[in-house]
């Protein structure tokens, strides 16, 4: 995401090159018209050989591949004759789903004051109308997120849902008969395939496109503070601004959303992307349901992690009950020694085990009261808080 920064580009102007003209003699002049006449003769013979030789195989393409033009070209048939094409013909097929994204976030420094920061950052069309799958922290506070798409047009757009844990967000603007992108499959991606990202690097330079690989995959990685599996890892310039943007694979299919670029220990030119086959599932259920199924709450009970003190041993101890629906016997400061047979001392270890569960599963949970212990069990219950 590309904040608080202006860039000044120096753009060089198209100047009209003048070129010489020499005037030919006469004689030349009647030469070049010779040899003109002479040149459409023959290539005529050559012409009418090569049409009577393919009419006579009757050999046609099977289907004729078509590519978007420009903006006026929405709802024409993309080729889907399996074929892989050229990183220029993917980049044409692509670039009218992928969107600039400008937010506007305000922060009070007091009752009457309030400062107000821009950002920029990239998505993706989902739905022709207008559902656009983005990076969560792309849009996360703000309270004005506009779009603007490759046609120029600019558009207001509306919060739907955020997932923070998967870093993905949808948003929606009031428009029809958009170029959504063809969703892939990232389940048959390859280390070493070829990739093209499109998105607004610096957020001022909507629709450029880079090439790139797939250098990894399933990768482990923490992403401002997050610890995030399962990423994409990418061999491509990203720069700030790129998050939310696309990756399409050979075929011109949307297989991945960009999360972060190479920084620090990650160094340069490696960037990192959700893959589209799990994308897509949180994107429709933040669509339909406003929160991420199948997802097992781990704060259903408030735990704190307590240090070693004279009167307290350090560990993990039950403090209360955060959904009013889940009802237990335990009580304020129970100590918990393990859950699902796994001892746990830490609020980490807790959510370990509890998203190794699934939802509905019942987990046993042994706990220590006045230095006697106990056992309660526990229903998991969809997690249904997202943002």
């Amino acid at each position: 995401m590309y904040n608080n920064h202006r860039y000044s580009y120096e753009v060089r102007s198209r100047v009209p090159r003048v070129q010489t003209v020499r005037r030919m003699s006469p004689l030349a002049v009647v030469f070049l018209v010779i040899f003109i006449l002479g040149a459409c003769i023959g290539s005529g013979f050559l012409g009418a050989k090569l049409v009577s030789n393919s009419s006579d195989k009757k050999a046609a393409s099977p289907q004729t591949t078509i590519i978007y033009r420009d903006a006026q070209d929405r709802g024409e048939n993309l080729s889907s004759n399996g074929e892989a094409k050229t990183s220029t013909e993917v980049a044409a097929m692509a670039k009218q789903s992928v969107v600039e994204i400008f937010t506007e976030t305000a922060t009070y420094a007091s009752r009457d004051t309030a400062l107000v920061s821009s950002g920029a950052g990239s998505g993706v069309i989902i739905a022709t109308d207008g559902y656009i799958l983005t990076a969560y922290h792309v849009i996360e506070d703000a309270e004005q997120i506009k779009v603007r798409l490759s046609d120029g047009s600019t558009f207001n757009a509306e919060w739907i849902r955020g997932d923070k844990l998967s870093d993905l967000a949808v948003v929606k603007i009031n428009a029809q008969t958009l170029n959504s992108a063809t969703i892939g499959d990232s389940t048959k991606l390859q280390a070493g395939e070829e990739i093209v990202a499109i998105g607004n690097p610096l957020g001022s330079l909507g629709g450029t496109v880079t090439c790139g690989n797939v250098s990894a995959l399933n990768r482990a990685v923490t992403i401002g503070g997050k610890e995030m599996s399962g990423m994409v890892q990418l061999s491509c310039s990203l720069n700030p601004g790129d998050s939310g943007g696309g990756i399409f694979n050979v075929y011109g299919a949307l297989v991945g959303i960009v999360n972060a670029r190479g920084v620090g220990e990650y160094g340069v030119n490696i960037g990192f992307a959700s893959p589209i086959s799990d994308a897509i599932k949180i994107a429709t259920d933040l669509i339909r349901n406003g929160y991420v199924t199948g997802r097992v709450d781990t704060a259903v009970f408030d735990v704190r992690e307590i240090s070693n003190s004279q009167t307290t041993p350090a560990g993990l101890y039950f403090m209360g009950v955060n959904n009013e629906d889940v009802h237990t016997t335990l009580v304020r400061n129970d100590y918990i020694v393990s859950v699902a047979g796994v001892e746990v001392a830490t609020k980490s270890e807790w959510e370990d085990v509890l998203n190794s569960k699934s939802v509905g599963d019942t987990v046993e949970i042994v706990y220590r009261r006045q230095g006697v212990e106990g056992t309660v069990r526990l229903v998991l219950i969809n997690r249904t808080d997202c943002d």
